[in-house]
Formats: C-alpha cells, structure tokens, sequence
C-alpha cells in the first residue's frame, strides 16, 4: 500500500519563554477579551482590525475558520502565550499567500508585552518550523514603514529588505499605505538568530518534530 502519511505539521511549539498553539474555538472568550484591550494599539497596523469588534459568536466562527486552515495546511496562526499557557502575549503566522514554497510571517504583541522581545522570539520560533520542517524556500515579512516597531524584527532576524511599495496595503480604516518587503531565503537561514534558538515542536498527536 502506498504511504499517504501527510509531513508533520507543528500544532505546538515550545522556547525558553513562550508556548505557541493553534487556536481553538474555545479560546475564543481569551481572544475576545485581548483584542478589545488592544483595540487602538492594534487597529493602526492590523489589516484585520477593520472587522472589529466582533461579537463572542462571531469570534467563535473566526476561530474555527482559523483552525480549518490550519487543519488543511494553508495558515498556521499560533496563539502566544506565556510558558504556563495561561498569558495570552499575541499571535504569530504563517500565511500561503506569497507564492509557491514561501510563507509570509506575520505577528501581534500585547500592550501589556510590548518591548520584552516577545515578537523576536516568536518569529524565531516560526523561522525555523517554516524551514526545518515546512520545507520552504522562502520567508516574507511585510511591514508599513511607519511601524518602526515592527520594522526591527526582520531587520534584526537577517532579512533582506528588497523594497518599499507604494500604496500596497491598507489598513484597518481602509486607507492605502506603503508596504515594506523583507524576504528570507533558505541559503541564508544557516546564519541567522534563528538558526541558533532552543524551542521543541510537537505534531497533532503530541510526538515531538524538532
């Protein structure tokens, strides 16, 4: 019989500070609860703050699309938590939607865990799944010139800035931004920060990948 085993799919990852997961349907009051603190924190940058607030139903329906696409491997989007899983810090992506044998990283942090290198090591965490066991040839990051925060991730992580797009993103009140791209590829992950993090990366079943 021919083998039709799927490759491993990270569903959790573990470093020295942080648990990231897949969502679940029952993170939803969590979930709902963070990105209503974070409103004005996020809502300048994040494309997806324009369909917020949700309401607790509809958060429950977002998070079970999230978790399909994860399922089908098309988006992997990692809730971030503390190492005891209690402390929801953001959430860290992959997304397919940047071409073949590539993924596009994307991330939030909390208000409340801004500045403690949360979305560094994050990032990290997903530099190496996306190389190590997705297999890609390539990584994107995309970020608005304005958001200097969210500049320092790639530019720190090795990534190449290879230019700066006018009015290719808009945001959540619809107005047409720049877009930065930073790219990544495999010949040069070696010798990046990421390369060298600790983290343990378990499939579906809990067996560990990494």
């Amino acid at each position: 019989m021919q083998n039709t085993a799927l490759a491993p799919t990270a569903y959790r990852i573990e470093t020295s500070r942080l648990l990231m997961r897949c969502w679940s349907p029952a993170d939803a009051r969590l979930l709902r609860a963070s990105l209503d603190d974070n409103n004005q924190h996020l809502r300048p940058w994040i494309p997806f703050m324009k369909d917020e607030p949700r309401s607790l139903e509809q958060t429950v329906e977002r998070l079970r699309g999230i978790r399909a696409s994860f399922d089908l491997h098309q988006h992997y989007r990692y809730a971030v938590f503390d190492t005891g899983g209690e402390k929801l810090l953001g959430e860290s992506i992959l997304l397919d939607r940047v071409g073949p044998g590539a993924f596009e990283i994307g991330y939030w942090i909390d208000r409340h865990a801004v500045g403690q290198g949360y979305a560094i090591e994050a990032t990290c965490a997903l530099i190496r799944v996306a190389f190590e066991i997705e297999k890609v040839d390539r990584l994107e990051i995309h970020v608005e010139p304005d958001n200097a925060a969210s500049a320092t991730v790639p530019l720190k992580l090795g990534f190449t800035h290879d230019a700066t797009l006018p009015r290719r993103a808009s945001n959540a009140e619809k107005k047409f931004r720049d877009l930065m791209i930073w790219s990544l590829f495999t010949e040069d992950y070696p010798a990046t920060p990421a390369a060298k993090i600790g983290l343990q990366a378990f499939d579906c079943l809990g067996d560990p990948i990494i």
